[in-house]
């Protein structure tokens, strides 16, 4: 995987959001088209990205078949682009909406007949209503694959509970990368 920007660059980019714009966050892509020698057509890339712009995309190309599955945590202006192309009989496991949460006026999704025509089955879940039931056997069976890296996961670590403050506010801007952790104290 390549890291596509420097940490400056990306605190510089994170306090310039725009209304309307593509959002900027910190993430993981594959690339679809370059013109760049250092990245070429299904690389995958981490940093900052305008991981949003694809919520104005609604070229098919993108998704030829559509998409079958879907799990959403972000909302608005993306839930907008994602319900336009989902595959007939599709499904969208409805978790979160991320943008939505400090806005003073909700985005309002306009694409909902979507979920009509293509047969769309969308649920929403919270995960505390299996928690009790499959967290054991869940630590059970993952812990294995974590063990032999067939499981990578990413942590954001802040140093020290001065940085908290800055750290959860990093959650909003997608600032961070994986679990976001803040780091009181070393064993």
């Amino acid at each position: 995987m390549k890291k596509i920007r420097g940490r400056d660059e990306e605190d510089e980019r994170a306090r310039n959001v725009k209304h309307k714009r593509p959002i900027v966050g910190y993430g993981v892509a594959r690339v679809l088209d370059s013109g760049s020698p250092e990245m070429k057509r299904g690389d995958v890339v981490w940093g900052f990205t305008g991981w949003e712009e694809y919520s104005y995309i609604t070229d098919t190309r993108y998704f030829p078949k559509g998409i079958d599955i879907y799990f959403e945590n972000v909302g608005g202006e993306l839930m907008d682009a994602v319900l336009l192309n989902m595959r007939r009989n599709g499904r969208i496991a409805m978790c979160g909406t991320i943008s939505q949460y400090n806005l003073d006026q909700p985005y309002g999704v306009k694409n909902l007949s979507c979920i009509i025509s293509k047969s769309i089955r969308m649920e929403g879940f919270v995960v505390l209503d299996y928690y009790e039931e499959h967290y054991t056997k869940f630590v059970e069976l993952t812990r294995g694959y974590i063990l032999d890296k067939k499981i990578v996961y990413m942590e954001d670590v802040a140093e020290g509970l001065e940085n908290g403050p800055s750290a959860l506010l990093g959650l909003f801007s997608g600032r961070n990368t994986g679990k976001q952790v803040v780091a009181v104290a070393h064993e």
